[in-house]
């Protein structure tokens, strides 16, 4: 099959959020903000991502420290302020984000990669030390506390729980810090919290608890494999609705618990319900009345035979089956181009834009919110707004003088999806930002059952196309209004790397990051002896990054082995290999693809004279990195499954050849001259001693026994002729 490039950047985000999987190796506790992992808060302003940078421990802030946010690709930078937080604003909801450092050793520290979320924004906590968290005895700071709210979904290890069991924590936002310990003055009590198990082998269990008098519920026996993942949730009642809560998907680690909080909002709160599945499932514009569920298919173009099921998760019986129709256009799913041209007849710190749209035709798009905000820090500048008019057109003036030092960036709202443009200096002339916004004329396949959900009641939904089964997540129905499920329909495994090579000692060394990246809500695991991932042929010392290697390990002459299975989401990790350099300067490069590859990229450091024969359909150049080295950059490499990547590097520095073929030859003739020695000796004729000379060698060594009896230095003449002539007879 070829791998379509409707594989969307939304699904992409989504499972890489989804993976919150707890990770392997000991774990202290830590703050529930999870090292690495993003937490919303609703409380941050739209669009923005806030970095904490600490040093080992949240008591010991990192200030004046480099954090860049690399924004779809687009990095972006900031520095820490004096509570060690750097602060990244305007970002377009949806975008795919990475927090990165250097820590104490200049090496690369990343946090989770997320997508900016729908309201509100992210926050994200990274050390420049080896984490110690809160442990140790070490009471948490009231003053440094999130709130419940904000905790809320994230599964996090706790190595003072037994493994294989799963605490939750239900609150109405209402946690407190008493004598260093959480508690809740009014927890939710006998309420009901479900977990759904998703396990590799399509198979699902269903275990529905109540709350303690504490608010807590404890589900044990777990699966530690990593062949299961667990999904907790619940629905707390509200201001005549009701909070939808549910955490992201939680491998269990066979050294440590799970423990996780669910929060609403408070009692008393009059804010809109809160739908904590928007986190996991990107939704639409289209509104899903009560009493209905609503199944869209997203992917690849459906099969004109398929049919979606609902299904009843604790049964596993069908509520209703049909067959997909096409649904309404989602203008919400927007997509645009901008282009940026400075116009010498526009005063400086003059910005003008134009923006056209539509699902077909492009045409002037009135009525959309512009503002410019700091390239640099992504902060608002004062009056920098505009709305564009009837004709698409918006116009914002600025004083030159007060420019950011970095240049300026559009912010724009389009059908509800806030974007962002590249930086744009308006310092000399002004300039011009023309967009161009497309959303497809045709909604996707979906199907709408009717439903009469009960509080604790759990659904699925679920189609087959050719011969493979897809699933949604497993989703909890307010009764005050509907649902929408999201099936997504896409290869369920796809291979990626990012790799960079140079020249060593004869050998091409190459080394980065490998990706599997799994397409489901379930482990992928590819049999009994897991998934194997083969080197080019003839590769010599591979080897897995010490962090990765409770995961991964070196399957001997083939490659590299997955330990555990491929969670939702996927799994990435770091390892290198050496490719040998031939006589002629070249290094064949075959490397076999059962998977395919999806947007790889590989990176060779340029020798002179060097080129590279590559496989069909990919391309490659020359760039020069920031350091003035040249390099040999193979982009978005895409192959089929079943296929190999073969490609030939040629003109490498080769070593002399005498240098090889002489050791080689001088080695052979010292064999051969062994083997003459041994043959020799074989074929040479034994001549019988005579028996005279044994007589005579008898008498001579009783003489020589003796004069050893006389003493050593007893006539030495007489010994060195005894002597001499056994020498003689033993040679006859």
């Amino acid at each position: 099959m070829r791998i379509a490039s409707a594989i969307s950047r939304a699904l992409t985000l989504v499972l890489t959020l989804a993976v919150a999987v707890v990770p392997a190796g000991p774990a202290l506790a830590q703050p529930a903000s999870a090292l690495g992992h993003p937490l919303p808060d609703g409380n941050l302003p739209k669009g923005t991502v806030s970095v904490r940078v600490v040093a080992g421990t949240p008591s010991v802030p990192v200030t004046g420290h480099e954090v860049t946010l690399t924004v779809n690709g687009e990095p972006r930078s900031a520095r820490t302020d004096a509570s060690g937080r750097a602060t990244f604003g305007g970002l377009p909801t949806g975008a795919a984000v990475q927090a990165k450092i250097a820590d104490a050793d200049n090496k690369e520290v990343t946090s989770d990669s997320f997508p900016v979320p729908e309201q509100g924004g992210a926050r994200v906590m990274l050390s420049t030390k080896p984490f110690t968290g809160m442990g140790g005895g070490t009471e948490i700071s009231a003053a440094g506390m999130p709130e419940a709210r904000a905790m809320s979904g994230q599964p996090r290890p706790e190595r003072a729980d037994p493994a294989g069991t799963y605490t939750v924590r239900v609150t109405y936002n209402d946690l407190k810090l008493v004598d260093g310990k959480l508690t809740d003055p009014d927890p939710p009590k006998n309420h009901p919290v479900t977990m759904v198990a998703y396990g590799a082998d399509d198979s699902i269990v269903v275990t529905t608890k109540p709350t303690s008098p504490d608010g807590h519920v404890t589900f044990e026996n777990l699966d530690v494999s990593g062949a299961t993942a667990y999904f907790v949730m619940t629905q707390l009642p509200r201001n005549n609705a009701t909070d939808r809560l549910i955490a992201v998907p939680a491998i269990p680690d066979p050294q440590a618990g799970v423990r996780a909080v669910l929060s609403g909002d408070k009692r008393d709160a009059t804010t809109p319900p809160i739908d904590d599945y928007t986190k996991l499932v990107p939704q639409d514009a289209t509104v899903t009345p009560a009493g209905k569920v609503r199944v869209t298919l997203d992917g690849v173009p459906v099969d004109e035979t398929a049919m979606v099921t609902l299904y009843d998760a604790a049964t596993r019986k069908p509520i209703g089956v049909k067959k997909p129709q096409e649904g309404a256009p989602d203008p919400s799913q927007v997509r645009a181009s901008a282009d940026y041209n400075p116009n010498k007849d526009l005063p400086a710190g003059t910005f003008e834009v134009t923006i056209t749209g539509g699902a077909t035709d492009p045409k002037p798009m009135p009525g959309v919110e512009v503002a410019l905000i700091d390239a640099e820090t992504d902060t608002a500048i004062a009056t920098a707004t505009g709305t564009t008019g009837i004709d698409g057109k918006a116009k914002i003036t600025l004083d030159p003088k007060t420019l950011p030092a970095k240049g300026v960036k559009a912010v724009l709202v389009l059908n509800g999806k806030q974007m962002a443009s590249a930086p744009m200096d308006l310092s000399a002339t002004g300039g011009t930002l023309t967009v161009i916004a497309s959303w497809s004329a045709r909604g996707k396949p979906e199907a709408v059952f009717d439903v009469a959900a009960k509080l604790d009641q759990v659904f699925y939904a679920e189609t087959t196309m050719s011969r493979q089964t897809f699933r949604s997540l497993p989703f909890q129905v307010a009764p005050e209004v509907g649902a929408k499920a999201s099936v997504y329909v896409y290869p369920r495994t796809l291979f990626s790397f990012s790799l960079h090579s140079f020249l060593e000692d004869q050998l091409l060394a190459v080394q980065g990051t490998f990706e599997i990246t799994n397409y489901s809500w379930a482990p992928y695991a590819a049999g009994p002896e897991g998934l194997k991932i083969k080197l080019p042929k003839n590769h010599k010392g591979a080897i897995v990054a010490p962090q990765d290697q409770g995961d991964v390990s070196v399957a001997q002459y083939e490659g590299f082995h997955l330990l555990r299975p491929v969670p939702p989401g996927g799994r990435k990790f770091r390892a290198g290999f050496s490719l040998p350099v031939d006589d002629d300067g070249e290094v064949s490069w075959v490397f076999d693809l059962p998977m395919g590859s999806w947007q790889s990229g590989m990176e060779i450091r340029q020798n002179e004279g060097m080129t590279v024969e590559l496989p069909r359909g990919v391309a490659g150049e020359t760039r020069t990195a920031s350091t003035g080295e040249p390099w040999f950059v193979i982009d978005n490499i895409t192959i089929e499954r079943g296929q190999s990547m073969v490609m030939t590097i040629k003109g490498l520095p080769a070593e002399a050849k005498w240098k090889r073929w002489v050791p080689k030859l001088f080695g052979a003739i010292v064999v051969l001259v062994i083997l003459g020695g041994i043959v020799l000796a074989m074929i040479r004729p034994h001549v019988a001693p005579r028996p005279d000379a044994d007589a005579r060698r008898q008498k001579l060594l009783d003489e020589l026994v003796a004069l050893d009896r006389d003493g050593p230095e007893a006539n030495p003449r007489r010994r060195a002729q005894i002597v001499d002539e056994l020498e003689r007879l033993w040679g006859a």
